[in-house]
């Protein structure tokens, strides 16, 4: 049997590697210029392949790159640090992380490559592990993609443990034109048995009546230990985890060592730790993740795991024995079911590889069984990866190419043998004939009107927006325009800290004037005035200090003034023994708009109107018109402004095209909304892929501190952008309601808590909270990758598209961008090779 790469590298225990006729058959396609598509059972060595092609330096050539894709940042890390260990010249791109991107070797996500695919470019090596994920509901037209762009001279090596129609995917590669191997092995290296809970060989004590206690005591005491159990959410993870370790004893306990991993690890954790017992789920800090439980777990130094069900293509654990103890899990706002090749990929975690004879899937009555896993019949889903063919038809545009025609080209290259509508008529080979109009997409173009001073519609010019101080502003009032310095709702949202609004005197033309108020001092019987707080600090006055009114009248205004600007003080005045400032804000800057009759609009109504005899579009080479597929992404697009009657994408289009999903929409959105700050939006932006777990109901908001709660909210702006650009569209994978789908209200005021130092506060005084510190730092990482994306995306010829662009390098250059890989304390050998004893005694009970 083959020894595996760890073992072979490992104080050079085992010098002589004798691959498995299998591997053999891989290594010898690749380096005969095959691609090879290789399917085998989890632990049975696919890695294996990729690493004596580097060992034996038949990849990457001179000068060349061979890069190594998986679908999770944790494996991504795991593949890192391993190699790294070995002393490889490595890089990883992530996301969150880039570091030595120029590296012969680089562990990537597969998203980060896209870019570069999409320019022709590819490394000399392309490995796509877990490549089912050419199945994902949304991550598998990425995965299609990438290998549909790949260039020729670009291997492909195919990699996946869960899928069962392997040649199908060989033969969409040669319907590319690719040389291909299919290569299957079905034999595990470990075999799996099933092993019924009644039928363990030692039974927990009568005594214990609780299941997940009876089920860790009987599975250690009958030596099928380490036990990894799959829980359907994080809470059931944690109350399990601390339920079995109620009855296990703290015999053989694992010591840190290092400050710095105690530093990292939680009280909570290091108890559990103290009986070889952890749970793992993604509300885990980094540090506990993939300092601590993941490396321990992987050596096989717990006797206990458990996980949530997201596990199950993650990190390869260490263990005999694998209960799945539910099938069902939630997966952001939505429930489902396990699937039988995520169940295969879960139960193939069972067996350790020259140390078990056999792995155990441990089963109850209820528990799925060996037989309910099976491999994926591999089919793509019935999409296509919209920003993808937008900016392949950008790019075709750029260089005097049909973009229609591109996109045709890239949609034929595609997994599905199903004819897929693009939606761009009858000249493009697809269903339809062109309209009477001649218009395009049968949708008359439009254009965008406000409305003006008179309550006339005009068309709108972008040039016209400018900034003006409110006093000159109007706004909508009661159904017409007035002074904005009237509406006392609109004045009141620029009051100053602890100020009231104050209704000033009328001003010339009768309209009500609204401006603000703030109580300075108390006035005695005598006429002397003591200032208060606020208005001692700005003076810099004791308490004891005293003024007539008069001396205060020449004072205070022209201080606060300085100090509350733009407000503006005017004078003061008396209301019984309290002394009052009074003043208006009429310079406070605001965007406003000058319609064609010179009046100044804040935010006047705007509307999209059709345009009855707009331009059309018809093909050069035919000479037919184009007419939509009803339903057909074409359509769509047009609908959400991504593309002209021409078919190129527009300025909307094109930022849509750098983004993966919905972001790009959002962020179109931000840029179209010249009233909406970038400074602010850029934190805005960690809603984007927050999900669901940072909305706070009315009542926890309410019930939290006026320190904390203050800002909750305010990130519904960039909601608000989205909704006003694209209404309450559903359009699957791009948006829900007008949102992208893994939007996430409430995420960005969380983050600035973190920020700002204040989120131990929140979650002191608020315990049951949704989400915990290891969310925060997700949410974190997930941030400062889309501004990492964002700095790096390629230049557009885009309003407001670069000053986004400068503000994000700005905002990273804040934080601190060395690696937490490189940083991350390791746990010594001394604990990662100890023999720990796993099997129990159950003599005490």
């Amino acid at each position: 049997m083959e020894r595996s790469f760890e073992q072979a590298f490992a104080g050079f225990q085992f010098p002589l590697v004798v691959p498995d006729l299998w591997q053999q058959e891989a290594i010898r396609a690749l380096r005969r210029g095959s691609d090879v598509v290789l399917c085998a059972p989890t632990g049975a060595g696919k890695t294996f392949v990729f690493e004596n092609l580097i060992t034996e330096h038949q990849f990457p050539s001179q000068g060349g790159q061979a890069v190594y894709t998986v679908p999770t940042r944790a494996l991504a890390n795991e593949k890192w640090r391993h190699w790294s260990q070995l002393g490889w010249k490595v890089g990883i791109a992530t996301g969150d992380l880039a570091t030595d991107l120029d590296a012969p070797i680089l562990v990537a996500t597969l998203e980060t490559q896209r870019e570069r695919l999409l320019a022709g470019d590819g490394p000399d090596l392309l490995v796509i592990d877990e490549f089912q994920m050419i199945g994902h509901r949304t991550r598998g037209l990425n995965y299609e993609l990438a290998i549909a762009l790949a260039p020729s001279r670009t291997r492909l090596l195919l990699m996946s443990g869960s899928v069962a129609n392997p040649g199908t995917v060989g033969a969409w590669l040669e319907r590319l034109g690719r040389p291909v191997t299919v290569v299957t092995s079905v034999e595990r290296p470990v075999p799996l048995d099933e092993m019924p809970i009644e039928g363990l060989a030692v039974s927990a004590p009568r005594q214990v009546q609780n299941f997940w206690q009876r089920l860790a005591l009987g599975v250690l005491a009958s030596n099928l230990g380490p036990l990894l159990i799959f829980a359907p959410h994080r809470r059931a993870a944690e109350k399990i985890a601390w339920k079995i370790a109620e009855v296990l004893p703290e015999d053989d306990p694992i010591t840190l060592g290092d400050p710095r991993l105690a530093r990292a690890c939680s009280s909570d954790l290091a108890r559990l730790l103290r009986k070889r017992i952890a749970f793992h789920h993604s509300g885990l800090s980094y540090g506990e993740r993939a300092a601590l439980v993941e490396p321990l777990a992987k050596a096989g130094q717990l006797r206990v795991v458990v996980a949530t069900l997201g596990l199950a293509a993650g990190i390869n654990f260490s263990v005999r024995s694998v209960f799945v103890g539910e099938t069902h899990y939630r997966d952001g706002p939505w429930e489902r079911e396990v699937s039988p090749d995520e169940l295969l990929q879960m139960v193939g975690r069972a067996g350790r590889r020259g140390l078990d004879d056999k792995g155990y899937v441990i089963t109850a009555r209820r528990s799925p069984r060996l037989a309910d896993a099976r491999p994926l019949e591999l089919r793509r889903q019935n999409q296509l990866d919209w920003p993808t063919l937008l900016r392949r038809m950008h790019h075709a545009a750029k260089e005097g190419d049909s973009p229609f025609r591109a996109a045709r080209e890239l949609r034929d290259r595609l997994f599905s043998k199903q004819h897929i509508p693009l939606g761009f008529g009858a000249s493009a080979g697809e269903s339809g004939a062109a309209n009477a109009s001649g218009n395009l997409f049968d949708l008359r173009p439009t254009r965008n009107e406000i409305t003006n001073a008179a309550g006339e519609w005009e068309i709108y010019d972008s040039t016209r927006q400018i900034e003006s101080p409110l006093g000159a502003v109007l706004s909508w009032q009661k159904g017409a325009y007035r002074p904005a310095s009237g509406d006392p709702a609109f004045v009141a949202r620029f009051l100053p800290a602890s100020a009231r609004l104050s209704r000033l005197p009328n001003p010339p033309g009768g309209f009500r004037y609204y401006g603000w108020e703030l109580p300075v001092a108390t006035v005695d019987e005598h006429g002397v005035a003591r200032l208060n707080r606020p208005a001692r600090s700005l003076l810099r006055e004791s308490a004891a200090a005293s003024y007539s009114v008069a001396e205060l009248e020449g004072l205070l205004p022209a201080i606060l003034t300085e100090s509350l600007a733009p407000a503006l003080a005017i004078t003061l005045v008396q209301r019984g023994p309290t002394l009052y400032a009074i003043g208006h804000l009429d310079m406070v800057p605001l965007p406003a708009y000058r319609d064609s009759a010179g009046a100044l609009l804040h935010d006047p109504a705007r509307r999209e109107q059709l345009i009855e005899h707009g331009t059309h579009y018809t093909d050069e080479t035919s000479g037919t018109a184009f007419e939509p597929v009803a339903g057909s992404p074409a359509q769509a697009w047009r609908q959400l402004g991504l593309i002209d009657d021409a078919g190129y994408p527009t300025a909307r289009g094109q930022v849509f095209s750098l983004f993966q999903g919905g972001e790009g929409l959002a962020v179109a959105a931000v840029l179209e909304d010249l009233h909406y700050p970038l400074e602010e939006a850029l934190l805005h932006l960690a809603n984007l892929r927050a999900g669901h777990r940072f909305e706070l109901d009315a009542v926890l908001s309410e019930a939290l501190p006026p320190a904390l709660r203050g800002g909750l909210g305010s990130s519904e702006r960039l909601a608000a952008a989205c909704l006003r650009s694209y209404g309450a569209a559903d359009h699957p994978g791009y948006l829900e309601v007008g949102l992208p789908p893994a939007y996430g209200e409430g995420a960005a005021e969380v983050l600035s808590l973190h920020l700002g130092g204040k989120l131990n506060s929140l979650l002191a005084q608020a315990p049951s909270l949704p989400f915990g510190a290891g969310d925060v730092e997700r949410c974190l990482v997930e941030w400062l990758s889309l501004l990492r994306h964002i700095r790096h995306a390629a230049d557009l010829n885009v309003p407001r598209w670069s000053e986004l662009r400068t503000l994000a390098a700005a905002e990273l250059a804040r934080h601190d961008h060395r690696s937490p890989l490189a940083e991350l304390p390791r746990l010594p050998a001394s604990v990662l090779q100890k023999r720990p004893q796993h099997r129990l005694s159950l003599r005490r009970w």
